[in-house]
């Protein structure tokens, strides 16, 4: 009541706004081998408390007593998107998310082609990073071997000034640039490059809700 008397707003029903309705998809797939044996250290890691029992590379953190369902949680949700993110010791699978995603982005590229269908790609747990392993990179790698041109696949952390940014959504809104990937900071508010938008994909259930505007 109190911001009526102080604004004049308009929602989208208000004024009969045309918009397109969302097709959601949660696609769900069986975890792979290795997955379902880190759950098994999981459930006794939860237990137990004992860093030894995750069987991972990696020094114990100093405040495990205190914070070991939250360093689960942590754990969960990397081995979630992707095993390697663990470690060097685990391995790419076919039936893994990235290449599940791939496959996936894969799919709406060619049968899109002939309106140069763009799709956005969120994650933030495994953001770019040049010379480091990421999840942007790999789903990248398997896209490009699948065929389609490493120039139409962009980063938004590579746009690192707004005139970038802007031309990258230009390429964006008129095909160019077929993919995009980025993390919800700098890719889920302010972006004006849907014009010809056929898919949105999250990696990971995001914190904060978001849309491409």
């Amino acid at each position: 009541m109190f911001l009526r008397e102080i604004t004049d707003y308009r929602t989208a029903d208000m004024i009969n706004l045309d918009v397109p309705e969302k097709n959601v998809r949660f696609l769900s797939h069986a975890p792979t081998i290795e997955q379902e044996e880190m759950i098994g250290r999981l459930v006794s890691f939860a237990g137990s408390g004992n860093w030894e029992d995750l069987g991972l590379d990696m020094i114990e953190p100093d405040n495990l007593d205190k914070a070991k369902m939250l360093i689960a949680t942590n754990v969960a949700r990397k081995m979630a998107l992707d095993m390697r993110l663990l470690g060097e010791k685990f391995s790419d699978d076919a039936g893994n998310k990235a290449s599940i995603c791939a496959r996936t982005i894969y799919d709406y590229y060619v049968r899109s082609a002939a309106n140069k269908g763009t799709q956005f790609v969120f994650s933030d747990l495994s953001t770019y990073k040049p010379n480091e392993w990421n999840i942007y990179t790999d789903i990248k790698e398997k896209l490009v071997r699948l065929g389609i041109p490493a120039d139409e696949i962009q980063f938004i952390q590579c746009a690192t000034t707004e005139r970038a940014r802007k031309r990258l959504f230009e390429d964006m809104n008129s095909g160019r640039v077929r993919v995009l990937f980025g993390s919800t900071s700098m890719l889920g508010t302010g972006v004006n490059a849907q014009q010809r938008a056929v898919a949105v994909h999250h990696l990971e259930i995001p914190w904060v809700r978001h849309e491409v505007a």
